[in-house]
C-alpha cells in the first residue's frame, strides 16, 4: 500500500516527465522572442509604404494579434477538460501527453505574434509602436508554458470533474 506522500511524488514526477518538453519548446519560444526583439530594434529600414498604409497596415495586424491572442486563451481555457480530449478508462500519464501536445501546438501558434511584430518593424513601423507586441508575446508564452504548479492545479479540478480518473 503506498502512502499519500509516495503518490504525490510519483505524480510530481510524471509531471516533470510529460511537462518537460513543452516547457523546453516554450522556453525557447521565450529566447526567439527576444532575438525577434532585438532584431527588430537594431533593424529600422526605411519604410515600404507611406505613412497612411503604414497606419493602416499596423491597425490591421494589432486586430489579427488580438484575435489569435483571444483563441489561443479561449481554446486553452476549454480543450484541457474536454471529452473529446479526456476519454473514459485514462491515466494520469495519457492526460499529461495529450495535454503536454496542446501546450506544444498552442506554444508554436503564439510564436507567429511576434513574427507579426517583426515584419511590421522590417516594413518600417517604428520599435517604438510595436515593442509591446514582443512583450505580450513573451507574457503569454509564460502563462502557457506548463510548470508544475500549474500542472498540479489542472490535474485537481480534472479529478472533480472526472472521479474515476485512474492514478
Amino acid at each position: 500500500m503506498t502512502t499519500a506522500f509516495e503518490r504525490d511524488r510519483e505524480e510530481r514526477q510524471a509531471i516533470r516527465r510529460y511537462t518537460r518538453p513543452a516547457l523546453l519548446v516554450g522556453i525557447s519560444a521565450l529566447i526567439t522572442v527576444v532575438v525577434y526583439a532585438l532584431l527588430a530594434r537594431l533593424i529600422t529600414p526605411e519604410p515600404l509604404f507611406s505613412p497612411r498604409k503604414l497606419e493602416t497596415l499596423f491597425s490591421i495586424v494589432v486586430l489579427v494579434i488580438t484575435l489569435i491572442m483571444i483563441i489561443i486563451l479561449a481554446v486553452r481555457k476549454t480543450v484541457y477538460y474536454s471529452s473529446r480530449l479526456i476519454r473514459e478508462g485514462m491515466n494520469i500519464d495519457d492526460v499529461l501527453r495529450k495535454w503536454n501536445t496542446v501546450d506544444i501546438v498552442l506554444i508554436g501558434i503564439t510564436e507567429t505574434i511576434p513574427l507579426l511584430g517583426l515584419a511590421l518593424t522590417w516594413i518600417g513601423v517604428p520599435f517604438a509602436r510595436t515593442w509591446f507586441i514582443f512583450l505580450v508575446s513573451a507574457l503569454l508564452l509564460v502563462i502557457l508554458m506548463p510548470m508544475g504548479i500549474k500542472v498540479r492545479g489542472k490535474l485537481m479540478i480534472l479529478r472533480q470533474q472526472h472521479p474515476d480518473l485512474n492514478a
